[in-house]
């Protein structure tokens, strides 16, 4: 292994590092530089089981290696096809716990079969240096794509996009592999051509790759899930309108104001506001970015910018919502003229003149009568409804409901978290509810704010405290491997939570069984 010395750590082209050859630059990352490389021989496999990223719009179809090989020769072919290679700097590679993380997530990537991950042909620890290398991809990434269309692609294609990226991110997560870090450049399009202005072709198959890339903040062990949907939700406003800044946008009027709430809860500061799943995520976006969209005609919904003056300006309509013409834009530019950069933060009517085209005036009478029969029939329907409504949690146990609503359902008759049912429970004076999942966990979450109650739900804990754990959101601890039925107890820090004691056991597993299986994909915060 050779580094170039004029381009910081950077591997020099033609230096063999981890029995790969260095053929080329691809990008360069936070924590490291990814590279096109070659492996120098057919040595024995790296790794045993599937997953797979994509490099550079050049890769050949045939750049993917056979399962379970380093980069296993074709038929007839004098050399191994080529890998996507990063390799992390010294820095982070020194880093206990980076190493920790890395190592664990690309064993668990290189474990998930999900088709949209990247297959992963082995990772190590080379020269001081962390490595991954992952089988390349025919295509590019979603990183150039937006390079080649700067004012964003058009609604369809990247809903398609996002789709099919959340479902990766969701399935991952069911296997305690959170990503962190998404970016464009993770998210890799197969198609036959190099992405360019005129391609507007729907995407293919979408492989998504870079697990383990990115540190989880300092105060966690490991991300929350709801970072990704964060992560998908920023990814979102990039590919629509080529920025990931949400400030400084209005939209062109082809979208619903609706979009902007589905937006603001996947982006929420607060993770127990945001969605449960990236699949439920692209749902609502989905539905709010087409929800004006009628008859081919343009909607009468506006987003107008603000005037210097505070006054609002309505946006008006295009001729590009013509039948026949290309998918409308979602955002307009607003702020630098060549480069618009984000979504504003929220819908705002016109004023000031009507906004309704004369064609449609002749139609709104009978259009409100509709509404009107429609919202007298709804009212009915509820109020024949709230006769029959499930019965609610009791006083005493409501407010833990309200505080954990993606944990804890909203009335008894419903189901919790990975489908556990649950009911209102007490011990020794202390209000909880406690779920079963049908895997027999249990998970329970106590109101431990009056003196005294955190140790009567923690006395019948065979070896509590335990392992101390340290996550984002407060103190933690987990029962040591020699307790059978194992145990987690987690508490918190948000003023929300505070009040709360979540226990977790599982009959016949370990307490880091629990962590790894249910803690770290749990909706608690």
């Amino acid at each position: 292994m050779s580094f170039d010395a004029t381009h910081g750590e950077h591997l020099a082209h033609g230096s063999v590092f981890a029995g790969y050859r260095i053929d080329r630059v691809l990008r360069r990352i936070a924590t490291g530089t990814t590279y096109r490389a070659t492996p120098v021989d057919h040595g024995p496999p790296a790794s045993d089981s599937p997953a797979s990223d994509s490099p550079a719009s050049d890769s050949p179809a045939s750049d993917s290696p056979a399962p379970g090989s380093r980069a296993a020769a074709p038929p007839g072919s004098g050399s191994p096809p080529p890998v996507v290679l990063t390799v992390v700097d010294a820095e982070h590679s020194a880093d206990p716990r980076f190493r920790q993380w890395f190592s664990r997530s690309n064993e668990s990537a290189r474990a998930t079969t999900h088709p949209a991950i990247a297959r992963i042909v082995g990772h190590g620890l080379a020269d001081g240096h962390l490595w991954v290398a992952t089988a390349p991809v025919p295509g590019h990434d979603a990183a150039a794509l937006v390079h080649h269309h700067p004012d964003g692609i058009d609604v369809d294609r990247a809903v398609v996009i996002v789709r099919a990226v959340g479902e990766a991110l969701d399935a991952a997560h069911l296997r305690r592999l959170v990503h962190s870090g998404l970016v464009t450049s993770d998210i890799f399009i197969h198609t036959d051509a190099d992405p360019g202005p005129a391609d507007l072709r729907p995407p293919g198959v979408v492989t998504l790759g870079g697990f383990g890339l990115t540190p989880p903040p300092q105060d966690e062990d490991t991300p929350h899930p709801d970072t990704d949907v964060a992560g998908l939700g920023r990814v979102l406003v990039e590919l629509l309108t080529g920025t990931t800044s949400v400030a400084r946008h209005r939209v062109s009027g082809a979208v619903s104001p609706a979009f902007y709430a589905v937006l603001a809860r996947a982006l929420d500061p607060g993770p127990e506001h945001r969605y449960r799943t990236c699949a439920e995520f692209v749902r609502a976006a989905e539905l709010a970015l087409h929800l004006t969209h009628t008859d081919g005609e343009p909607p009468t919904d506006v987003m107008p910018s603000p005037s210097p003056h505070g006054a609002l300006a309505r946006v008006p309509d295009s001729d590009a919502h013509a039948a026949g013409s290309p998918a409308p834009r979602v955002f307009g530019t607003a702020g630098h003229p060549g480069r618009p950069a984000g979504p504003v933060a929220g819908p705002v009517w016109s004023q000031g003149g009507s906004s309704i085209p004369r064609s449609r005036k002749a139609w709104l009478v009978p259009l409100f009568v509709a509404a009107v029969v429609v919202a007298v029939c709804v009212g009915a329907v509820m109020l024949v409804g709230s006769r029959n409504a499930p019965a609610p949690w009791p006083p005493a146990v409501s407010h833990i409901a309200d505080a954990f609503p993606r944990l804890i359902p909203a009335s008894p008759d419903a189901t919790g978290w990975r489908d556990a049912t649950c009911a209102a429970v007490s011990r020794d004076g202390v209000d909880g509810i406690s779920c079963t999942d049908p895997e027999n966990l249990t998970y329970a979450v106590w109101h431990t704010a009056p003196p005294g109650a955190q140790q009567k739900v923690t006395a019948p804990l065979k070896g509590y405290p335990g392992d101390e754990i340290t996550w984002r959101d407060g103190p933690a601890s987990a029962s040591r491997e020699s307790v059978k039925d194992g145990w987690l107890v987690t508490n918190f820090s948000a003023p929300v939570h505070v009040p709360y004691t979540v226990i977790t056991t599982w009959p016949d597993h370990s307490g880091r069984e629990i962590l790894d299986a249910w803690w770290r994909t749990a909706p608690l915060g």
